[in-house]
C-alpha cells in the first residue's frame, strides 16, 4: 500500500504571490494600488476630532478643518514625531499637540509658535500628505506619484438625478479584516460559491436564486475596467435568470442587488460600488457606496448597509458562538481562514475558477503597463472622460 498522506507537506511551504499580495510602498501591487482614488474612511468620521489611519501599509492621519477641508497627512509631526492624532483641529489646520506646530491640509506649516517673529523656519517645512477628495459619504486619497495623478472616476450607477446615496463600512469579514486583500476581492468573480455558501451548504443568505436551479451556465469576460463574469440560469418554466457582477482593477467591484426577487421579470441594474482596501498585506477593510432605491417617494434602507460584524446583510442573526460559523458559515469564515496570506501556489484550481485566473491575469497585466511607463485601464486624466459605465446587473426574462 503506497498511498500518499500529510506527512512532510509542511516541511517547504512555499511563499505567497508577493507580486498580487503584497501592497508596501515598492511593491509591484503597492505601486498599482497607489495610482487610484482609494477610500480610508467614512465622511461623518471626520469631526472635531482628528482620526487615525493606516492604508498600503502607512500610518497616517486624517482630519476635517474648520472651513470644511479633508486632509490626510503623516501621522508623526515632521518637527519632532509625536502623532497628529492627538492634534488639535482649528480653523485652518492641525496644530500638533507637543510644540504648537500648525499644518494646513496640504502639510503646509503655517505657525510655529515658539520661533521669533522673523523667523523663516515654517516656509522650509512641509508635512507629507496626500491629495484627497470626498464623494457619496466616503473620503478618497491618492497616493502615487503626483504627476500621475488621475481624475476621480464617475460610477455611472451613482450619479443623475434623484439618486440618493448612502456610505458605510463593509463589515462583512470582520472591522478589519485579518486577511490579504485580495482573497477577499477575487471572491466577487467566484459565482459558483455564491450556489454553495450562500445557499445550499446550510441557509439562505440571499435570494433562492442563487440557488442550483435546472441548467446554468457561467461566461467570464474582459471589461474596460477589469472583467466580468455571467450567470445564467435556464428553468424549466422557460424564464431564465442572469446575474452579473463586475471588478475593476485593482479593488473596486460592483456586485447587483443579492435579495433580487425569483418572481420579478425586469431588468435591473447594480446599485452598489464596493472597495476592499488594504491596511496593510494581512488586513483589509471594506467600504460602499450605494443607491438607495426610492419608492413612494420615500428612500428604501440597505440591508447590506446594517448587517452585523461578520455577516454579509441584516437578514442573518449576529455570530454568538465559534458553534455557529461552523453551522452557518459565512464570507468570513471562508475568506481569512484561507490564512493572512493565500499561498496560491497550494492551490488545485479547476475549471469553475477561470473568473479568479482571468482576474489575477488583469492585474499581472496592470501591473506590466506600470512598467512600460503606461497608465493601468480605468486610468483618466480627461475631465470630459472619466465615466465608468457598469454592467452588473439583474435580469429575468420569459423565453
Amino acid at each position: 500500500m503506497n498511498e500518499m498522506t500529510g506527512y512532510g507537506r509542511i516541511a517547504q511551504r512555499p511563499q505567497e504571490n508577493a507580486e498580487l499580495t503584497h501592497v508596501e510602498f515598492g511593491t509591484p501591487m503597492g505601486e498599482l494600488m497607489r495610482r487610484y482614488w482609494q477610500p480610508f474612511c467614512l465622511s461623518d468620521e471626520l469631526n472635531d476630532l482628528p482620526k487615525a489611519i493606516r492604508i498600503l501599509g502607512e500610518d497616517l492621519v486624517a482630519f476635517r478643518d474648520g472651513q470644511g477641508r479633508t486632509g490626510l497627512v503623516d501621522r508623526h509631526c515632521a518637527h519632532r514625531g509625536t502623532s497628529l492624532e492627538y492634534g488639535k483641529i482649528e480653523e485652518n489646520g492641525i496644530r500638533c499637540c507637543f510644540h504648537g506646530w500648525l499644518f494646513d491640509p496640504e502639510g503646509r506649516c503655517l505657525e510655529q509658535p515658539a520661533e521669533p517673529e522673523d523667523s523663516t523656519s515654517k516656509d522650509r517645512v512641509r508635512q507629507p500628505w496626500y491629495p484627497t477628495h470626498e464623494f457619496g459619504g466616503l473620503v478618497f486619497a491618492y497616493m502615487g506619484p503626483p504627476e500621475r495623478q488621475p481624475e476621480f472616476p464617475e460610477f455611472d450607477i451613482l450619479t443623475g438625478d434623484g439618486v440618493v446615496l448612502t456610505a458605510y463600512r463593509n463589515i462583512s469579514r470582520g472591522a478589519i479584516a485579518e486577511c490579504n486583500w485580495l482573497q477577499i476581492q477575487e471572491n466577487a468573480m467566484d459565482p459558483v460559491h455564491t450556489a454553495f455558501l450562500h445557499q445550499s451548504i446550510n441557509v439562505s443568505h440571499f435570494t433562492e436564486l442563487f440557488g442550483d436551479h435546472g441548467e446554468w451556465q457561467l461566461d467570464f469576460e474582459e471589461t474596460p475596467f477589469g472583467m466580468k463574469y455571467v450567470r445564467t440560469s435556464k428553468f424549466e418554466d422557460g424564464r431564465q435568470y442572469t446575474r452579473v457582477a463586475e471588478n475593476f482593477v485593482p479593488n473596486a467591484r460592483s456586485i447587483p442587488d443579492p435579495f433580487f426577487a425569483e418572481d420579478e421579470t425586469m431588468h435591473e441594474k447594480s446599485r452598489l460600488i464596493g472597495w476592499w482596501v488594504p491596511v496593510d498585506s494581512t488586513h483589509t477593510i471594506g467600504f460602499h457606496i450605494e443607491s438607495l432605491r426610492v419608492v413612494d417617494g420615500k428612500t428604501v434602507p440597505s440591508l447590506l448597509a446594517e448587517g452585523e460584524e461578520g455577516r454579509v446583510s441584516a437578514t442573518q442573526a449576529p455570530r454568538r458562538s465559534y458553534e455557529e460559523t461552523q453551522r452557518d458559515p459565512d464570507d468570513r469564515e471562508a475568506q481569512v481562514s484561507q490564512g493572512p496570506i493565500a499561498i496560491h501556489a497550494l492551490e488545485h484550481l479547476a475549471t469553475s475558477d477561470k473568473g479568479v485566473v482571468l482576474f489575477r491575469r488583469r492585474l499581472k497585466e496592470a501591473l506590466e503597463a506600470i512598467e512600460r511607463g503606461e497608465d493601468p485601464v480605468g486610468i483618466s486624466r480627461d475631465p470630459a472622460n472619466r465615466t465608468i459605465e457598469v454592467c452588473a446587473s439583474n435580469s429575468m426574462v420569459n423565453d
